[in-house]
């Protein structure tokens, strides 16, 4: 097994662009064999024509040698061109067989019809009112009826009427000859490379386009934003280039045609440069200023009608292509990564194409002259970039990951780092709290329970054999009543006022009882009061130990109501007497001496209440306002203790 799977691991390790390169060479000797020879078994190429150049300023008859290109030496092209054919005389015994002969028209522009011996037989957008059409994109067939056939061979006459259209070069390719079955098979050929393959491209670019859009729209990277730009004017430029009928002014629809060809060459170099982080301070700034240009440029071409302006124009785009491809090749001095030498060899296979075209078409080289190879290499390019880019995304999301992977250890080793700390913490915390609510304790025993037992330990002394057990015994329940609310105060209240009330109103019942006076208890079930744990509990019952206190000692009261009620974003507590009342203002009595008074408001304000005393007419009323705690309210009924 292990000598099984060595192989497959050595080819893994192969190279992207070393499969590239052998694809792609293995592609261009496919193409080279399939369109090695242009013609169908049988067919004739008609190469000489009699043409007459109607609308002019002349109509006499020339012989010229196709293809044709008639006009080209004047400022525009417009008028008509009629061609004349003869049919060889040894496609006559063809003509006598079903289902006859035809025509294959590899290339002709831009509008134009077919008569035979007179009578029209084929037209294309030759009566179409103005619009954008341009029959040149793909080769046209046409069926030769035999009823048409002149008896006298050499008296059978073809013409083919063309159109002139400004800034689109009008003319005629050599025509060819024979049996309609062996000419339709070759245009069904021609017209799957030159229209179907082009509508593919135009597709595959607009879909990755429009998916780079996408990724841009979400990310703002420049990079996708580059590939969509360019992507979308190839789509532009390639749908332009297929036979499709535009209504319109025509050279608006050619000035876009030729701008689209402008910004694909410069958003792919800008896309290419940023891609691999070409530093081309020069030739960015020549293509950008090629691309602010080209739209004035491309429009006084427009305007002027002087195709030799396009000319200068393409040979500008061609220089500022090969100065950016010396610099790329002077940056691969110091290396390239395999994603760079990817499209280098994508580059290098698309240069082939567009030489293959230049030699076959222009120079005369051996080949099919009717099958562009440049629309395949678009399509190589674009699918290259494609690949490069899906890799390079696909490499940045794995850094990505590695990052947080690292990130997330990192984290880990500070969280838990972190919670030996805040377990410190928490001891040390506790321990603080401890300390505080022992030394809390033992000043509330100093001050309560020890006073008192102090109190009654000089009393004891001081009477020697006359103790008075009554007062005695007084004082020791005094000090059972101050110890029971210190451990009153130890118990979990949790923020409830009800709970802690009905625990106060058990210690001081019997003091009211003893003294005739009648307990009026509408405590409700409230919202749970913030502060009230142990050291706020023995305040609050000191406030109220206090007021109570006044109420038995001063007030002559024969009735006290104590009451909870919500109001707003407060919880009121509130202790009504009907005794004789304050008798002056608070704040004169405090200045007179109201020890009492000043004690609850301090204790009031440590477990953050507000207190108020006012006149209830008659007697006095003493209201205490808490804020909410987090807990929320706690409904319930009326709560009447017995």
């Amino acid at each position: 097994m292990k000598a099984i799977l060595r192989p497959v691991h050595g080819l893994a390790r192969v190279p992207a662009y070393v499969w590239a390169g052998l694809l792609l060479s293995a592609l261009l000797v496919l193409m080279a064999f399939v369109t090695r020879g242009a013609g169908a078994p049988g067919a004739l190429a008609l190469t000489q024509a009699e043409v007459v150049l109607a609308g002019q300023g002349y109509a006499t008859a020339h012989t010229v040698q196709l293809p044709h290109a008639w006009d080209n030496r004047r400022r525009g092209w417009s008028g008509e061109a009629h061609y004349r054919l003869r049919l060889p005389e040894a496609l006559e015994p063809a003509a006598a067989i079903e289902p006859g002969l035809g025509l294959l028209i590899s290339r002709v522009g831009v509008r134009f019809r077919v008569l035979l011996n007179g009578e029209e037989i084929a037209a294309e957008s030759w009566r179409r009112g103005a619009g954008y059409v341009d029959t040149g994109t793909h080769a046209h067939f046409v069926a030769l009826p035999p009823r048409l056939m002149a008896r006298d061979w050499a008296s059978n006459r073809i013409e083919i009427q063309i159109q002139g259209q400004a800034l689109r070069i009008s003319g005629l390719s050599p025509v060819w000859v024979g049996p309609r079955d062996a000419l339709q098979q070759r245009y069904q050929w021609l017209t799957g490379w030159q229209v179907h393959l082009t509508w593919m491209v135009a597709a595959s670019a607009f879909m990755m386009g429009l998916l780079s859009l996408l990724i841009w729209a979400r990310t703002a990277e420049r990079l996708f934003g580059l590939l969509a730009a360019g992507l979308l004017v190839l789509t532009v430029r390639l749908w332009l280039s297929t036979p499709v009928f535009l209504p319109g002014p025509f050279l608006l629809w050619d000035y876009l045609h030729k701008l689209t060809f402008t910004l694909y060459c410069g958003f792919s170099y800008l896309f290419m440069s940023e891609l691999f982080d070409f530093r081309q301070g020069l030739v960015r700034k020549v293509v950008n200023a090629m691309m602010l240009l080209g739209p004035f440029w491309l429009g006084l071409l427009a305007w002027t009608q002087n195709y030799q302006l396009y000319r200068v124009w393409t040979g500008v785009i061609v220089l500022v292509c090969v100065l950016a491809l010396v610099k790329v090749m002077h940056r691969a001095r110091w290396g390239l990564n395999v994603n760079q030498r990817l499209m280098v060899v994508v580059g290098l296979a698309a240069m082939v194409t567009g030489l293959r075209d230049f030699l076959v078409v222009q120079l005369g080289l051996s080949g099919d002259v009717d099958i562009r190879w440049m629309t395949p290499g678009s399509m190589v390019v674009m699918f290259a970039m494609g690949w490069v880019l899906l890799r390079r995304t696909a490499q940045s999301i794995e850094q990505v990951a590695q990052t947080n992977a690292e990130l997330s250890r990192q984290v880990g080793e500070r969280e838990e780092a972190l919670h030996g700390l805040f377990a410190q913490l928490r001891v040390a915390e506790n321990q603080r709290v401890l300390e505080a609510e022992r030394r809390r304790l033992t000043r509330d025993m100093h001050d309560g329970l020890g006073s008192q037992l102090v109190q009654t330990l000089n009393l004891v002394r001081s009477s020697g054999q006359h103790i008075e057990s009554a007062v005695v015994t007084g004082m020791l329940n005094h000090a059972l009543d101050e110890l029971r609310m210190t451990l009153d105060s130890l118990e979990p209240m949790e923020g409830d006022l009800p709970t802690l009330l009905g625990t106060l109103r058990q210690r001081i019942a019997p003091a009211l009882d003893a003294a005739s006076i009648e307990l009026d208890w509408q405590v409700q079930e409230v919202p749970a009061v913030a502060g009230l744990e142990a050291r706020g509990v023995m305040h609050l019952f000191r406030c109220l130990q206090e007021v109570f206190a006044n109420v038995v000692k001063h007030a002559h009261a024969s009735r006290v109501v104590v009451r909870t009620w919500v109001e707003g974003e407060r919880i009121v507590l509130s202790v009504t007497d009907n005794g004789v009342g304050l008798g002056g203002s608070p704040d004169t009595l405090s200045r007179k001496g109201g020890r009492g008074m000043g004690n609850i408001r301090l204790r009031a304000a440590e477990i953050g209440a507000e207190v108020d005393f006012s006149d209830a007419c008659p007697g006095t009323c003493v209201r205490f306002g808490f804020a909410r705690s987090l807990g929320g309210v706690r409904p319930g009924p009326l709560q009447r203790l017995p």
